[in-house]
């Protein structure tokens, strides 16, 4: 949410995902990066709050390794609001290609997924975000071990801790993201 403006990545469907139920919400856009069900729950997310010109444009990475072939399409999203380039990753499978890597370049916010199974692993995000050299990482898709909820993950996040040791993290379901730029916080995560 950033003032008046609400976005909604992804909403998942009940049961979908281990653990976690998603109230419905409202929002003025709702992006989907594919179409498995823990990431394409349109029907939990009431659109429009109110019209809002929100500027985005979304590329093509596949789920997998073997070009979308096991798991299928996925698209990154890139906002492009209150002057802050905000990339979601979706479940990103692959290394994105040279193209893909250019547009995600510049990025002020990466949303970037760390299951390591269905997705890339920490050490994979870590690799992409040396090379687009996001201001601020937020991680996503991993396993809480504190409350038993979403994949399982072979400890995804402990590397991602391991890997960036400064990581800031949080137990709130918001975060200022100009707070955290103004405050030279360069990864944060929920937990």
């Amino acid at each position: 949410m950033s003032g008046n403006v609400s976005i909604v990545f992804d909403p998942y469907k009940d049961n979908s995902v281990p653990n976690l139920t998603l109230p419905v919400i409202s929002a003025n856009l709702v992006l989907v990066s594919h179409e498995h069900d823990d990431h394409n729950a349109r029907e939990k997310v009431i659109t429009p709050l109110s019209y809002v010109d929100i500027k985005y444009e979304s590329i093509d990475i596949p789920h997998d390794n073997q070009g979308g072939k096991l798991r299928g399409k996925n698209k990154a999203h890139i906002i492009y609001l209150n002057n802050l380039k905000i990339v979601h990753l979706g479940d990103i499978g692959c290394m994105p290609d040279e193209n893909a890597i250019e547009k995600l370049k510049d990025t002020d916010v990466l949303l970037a997924p760390i299951n390591g199974f269905y997705t890339l692993g920490a050490d994979k995000i870590k690799e992409l975000s040396d090379i687009i050299k996001p201001k601020l990482l937020i991680p996503m898709h991993y396993y809480k071990d504190y409350n038993n909820s979403g994949y399982k993950d072979d400890n995804q996040f402990e590397q991602f801790k391991k890997i960036y040791p400064n990581v800031k993290i949080v137990r709130t379901d918001e975060i200022v993201i100009e707070d955290c730029l103004n405050e030279n916080i360069s990864e944060i995560a929920f937990y």
